[in-house]
């Protein structure tokens, strides 16, 4: 049925492959919850009874002859709906209660954002700093129709879309929430593969998710967040230049000679003929104090120029769709 609250369809998608030990228990508590107008699982080309656990429960059923990846088994969910709302859910996850998808599909629901994640408990989540470095990955996510829409067809594969995702909703649309939930588990690929090729699936799919994440920012990033990342860097660049000029002004008023013997004086100690340190000390025996300073004047007024002209450019960092881009 729809959500009584905002009259809006929802479905609850899970791909599955090989997951006929986990699979019911989310089958269990997913099918009972009453906010789903429907549940459809993606048999991803198990070679287990995957598929004859799910027939008992009230859930649509669609299955790939083979093995094609959990983005082509996620697309194969929502070309079976036409529900406004999805809620993914990963086959073998293990704490989901009716409160969490609550909520999980409260701020979708209501407009607040376009997607909304949920982590399973990993004691090093609870550091902040930790999720502000990695990719934002979980497969219990909520989102709108019109999110999953606006994900390029290729980034669809494998273990890019969830990468994809996060990247649409923070760029292109209203954004993500996500929410680290304490009794949220799943079984590891290291347990239930083996440990070897375990590791190997979870090779595969950090490779993945690095190539997308990089895919992403350097083709498909707005152009404006590209314009403030390049005034950042050529504001960083010139901030170094402008301590390159302080120096050069600074060996000028000590005088060059005795400035550079005593900024290096270990060095000197240590390889009396260093080569780039020996040829500063014939660059300042040569060149007179007064050129020196006007250099070192020259460097620090052209990198302050350079800083002038990208700080208006700062502010695309914190770069917003406006309405006219946000998804739709």
């Amino acid at each position: 049925m729809a959500d009584q609250t905002s009259n809006k369809r929802v479905t609850a998608i899970v791909p599955a492959f090989n997951e006929e030990r986990d699979i019911a228990g989310v089958l269990r508590e997913i099918s009972s919850y009453p906010g789903f107008s429907e549940i459809i699982v993606v048999d991803d080309g198990s070679s287990d009874a995957t598929a004859q656990v799910t027939s008992a429960f009230p859930v649509q059923l669609v299955r790939h002859s083979k093995n094609k990846g959990k983005g082509a088994a996620m697309q194969s969910g929502v070309n079976a709906t036409n529900a406004e709302i999805i809620f993914f859910c990963d086959a073998d996850m293990h704490g989901l209660s009716h409160t969490l998808l609550d909520e999980i599909l409260a701020p979708v629901l209501s407009g607040e954002t376009d997607m909304v994640i949920a982590m399973r408990n990993w004691r090093m989540y609870y550091a902040g700093f930790i999720l502000s470095i990695i990719p934002i990955l979980g497969g219990q996510r909520a989102l709108t129709r019109t999110l999953w829409d606006r994900v390029p067809e290729k980034y669809r594969e494998g273990f890019m879309v969830e990468t994809a995702l996060n990247f649409y909703a923070r760029y292109w649309g209203r954004g993500y929430h996500y929410m680290v939930v304490h009794g949220l588990k799943q079984s590891i690929k290291e347990k239930k593969y083996g440990f070897w090729k375990g590791l190997m699936a979870r090779l595969h799919m950090s490779s993945e998710v690095f190539l997308a994440q990089v895919s992403l920012q350097l083709k498909e990033a707005p152009a404006s967040l590209t314009t403030g990342r390049i005034a950042f860097t050529n504001t960083a660049l010139a901030s170094s230049g402008i301590m390159i000029g302080v120096v050069a002004v600074a060996a000028s008023y000590f005088g060059p000679i005795a400035f550079i013997r005593d900024l290096f004086t270990r060095e000197l100690l240590e390889d009396p003929n260093a080569p780039i340190i020996n040829l500063l000390l014939y660059i300042a025996t040569n060149v007179g104090t007064n050129l020196i300073a006007f250099i070192g004047v020259s460097i620090i007024a052209l990198n302050i120029l350079v800083v002038f002209l990208n700080l208006k450019k700062l502010r695309y960092l914190a770069y917003r769709p406006s309405a006219t881009q946000r998804i739709k």
